[in-house]
């Protein structure tokens, strides 16, 4: 939580480390920045993909593993246009990684010759979202796509029950929610069957692999930025 951040690094800052690593989301990252290289300390993120972070001013501090999404929608939109889509609805989540991410999909989207019917930001905390799934089936688009994080199980929940999820319409991800953990919170295995996405990964070595399992053996989402 971005509350938490802050005390986090002060706490850290107080202890006069030398670098610090995270934050993973770019919300956190941007909440806590300034503070960091303030204080002349490195700041490494393994996955905040925001453009916003590639000009920032950083004092040349901050690094990250993963590329910008200006990329990752460039990814996506090509794989989407070339699965034969034309007409895709968006449902972004409301902050800096879903609505610049909606923005550079449209963009790269559109010079592939497709069109977005329609953008959706909604609340990641909404306590429903059929109204934001309402939107999506109404505009009877040939594809969604999905940019958000852990509240993407509970908008596949209500695509479904709208009969727009993955087995009735193409779905596609993103990094930020396109993991194992995504299909734990479906009772029937098949529920996201046929779901598409992309993340800004590389696949990694199976003696590193060894070694991460070797630290945690339940781990299941085995890659690297």
């Amino acid at each position: 939580e971005n509350g938490v951040a802050p005390k986090t690094v002060s706490t850290l800052l107080a202890q006069d480390v030398d670098a610090i690593i995270g934050a993973p989301s770019t919300s956190v990252t941007l909440s806590v920045i300034d503070t960091v290289t303030n204080a002349g300390v490195v700041m490494f993120s393994p996955a905040a993909t925001s453009k916003t972070l590639s000009d920032y001013d950083d004092q040349g501090l901050l690094f990250r593993a993963a590329p910008s999404d200006i990329l990752q929608g460039a990814v996506l939109a090509e794989t989407v246009a070339g699965d034969g889509h034309r007409d895709v609805y968006i449902l972004a989540l409301n902050d800096d990684y879903g609505t610049e991410l909606a923005d550079d999909f449209t963009t790269s989207f559109e010079a592939n010759g497709g069109s977005v019917a329609g953008t959706e930001i909604y609340d990641p905390k909404a306590t429903t979202f059929a109204d934001v799934v309402g939107s999506a089936k109404q505009a009877e688009p040939d594809a969604v796509l999905l940019l958000g994080f852990d509240e993407t199980s509970k908008i596949l929940a209500e695509m479904i029950d709208q009969d727009i999820g993955p087995s009735s319409l193409p779905v596609y991800g993103v990094d930020g929610n396109m993991g194992n953990a995504l299909a734990e919170n479906f009772a029937d295995a098949g529920a996201l069957e046929g779901m598409k996405g992309t993340t800004p990964l590389t696949d990694i070595s199976d003696d590193f692999k060894d070694q991460l399992l070797e630290i945690d053996a339940e781990l299941v989402d085995l890659h690297s930025a």
